[in-house]
């Protein structure tokens, strides 16, 4: 019986943790990435089989290449990779600095182009691949369809992973591998905490009227939030239903977002969003 190995970034928390916990019950072999040796080994006790922890940190090069090492010994094809490793910058765009802002692209974007690369021989990027082809599951974000202010660091680097998404979707047709994009809303998970006090940073800035605001606006996002095993159960039937579509919007008021998103005029939009940002009180995320 053929082995159906996964590789997913990100796994110690979060959308990661769920997937890796709902792939571990479906039989999956999971090589999972982390950057603490202390994450691994919590990890390896939970999952005591079918579980392989590979440390890196995505954007220390060697490490990963070090890591790989280990997945390419031990097996000869993979049934999915799942890009998840991801962090957000926030704040507003003229004072985000540039080295945080390069971070926020390495991370969420050139990182998910390198691994995806570093893989795709064992996904079946070659013509005498002689498995099933591999499927390449991206965790964009709805921010990679609609900008928001404050946010911008992480909307571009979303968008440009829509955009890699597409463009490998179309460039590794002729192999039959899939590419798919999750695009989840809010989610139940430390990202929010994270980005707490943040704002900060810009108290001498002509936006802090605006972003002193954020943090109730942050924790009535994650109070709305839904749960990351919404978004894990999406990204299992991505790897296994026979012809996945090309992306999945996970979102609580999903009809509200695309009617934002996709059809309002953008004055319409830009008025909309305004509106929410100068009354925090009444905030309602999108």
């Amino acid at each position: 019986m053929i082995r159906n190995n996964i590789v997913i970034t990100g796994v110690s928390t979060g959308i990661g943790r769920a997937s890796l916990d709902l792939f571990h019950k479906n039989g999956y072999h999971i090589y999972g990435s982390v950057r603490k040796k202390s994450d691994a080994d919590r990890l390896t006790k939970i999952y005591s089989d079918r579980f392989t922890p590979l440390i890196f940190d995505v954007q220390n090069h060697v490490d990963v290449l070090k890591a790989s090492k280990i997945v390419f010994d031990e097996c000869d094809h993979l049934t999915a990779l799942i890009n998840n490793a991801g962090i957000v910058v926030p704040g507003p765009l003229q004072h985000v600095s540039e080295e945080n802002f390069e971070e926020q692209l390495d991370v969420n974007v050139k990182s998910m182009r390198r691994i995806t690369n570093l893989f795709l021989p064992l996904l079946g990027a070659h013509l005498d691949y002689k498995y099933n082809p591999g499927r390449i599951i991206n965790i964009s974000s709805i921010s990679g369809l609609f900008s928001s202010p404050f946010n911008g660091s992480y909307s571009i680097s979303k968008h440009a992973v829509e955009s890699m998404t597409d463009v490998y979707r179309r460039e590794l047709r002729q192999f039959g591998i899939k590419v798919i994009a999750i695009e989840p809303g809010p989610i139940k998970t430390k990202i929010w905490q994270k980005n707490l006090n943040k704002m900060g940073a810009y108290e001498k800035t002509d936006y802090f009227n605006i972003l002193q605001k954020a943090d109730k606006i942050i924790l009535n996002t994650e109070k709305n939030a839904l749960p990351v095993e919404r978004v894990s159960k999406v990204i299992l039937k991505c790897a296994t239903i026979k012809s996945p579509k090309a992306r999945y919007i996970i979102h609580k008021n999903r009809f509200i977002f695309k009617l934002l998103a996709f059809y309002l005029p953008d004055f319409i939009a830009d008025w909309l969003v305004h509106k929410s940002l100068t009354k925090a009180n009444k905030h309602r995320p999108i």
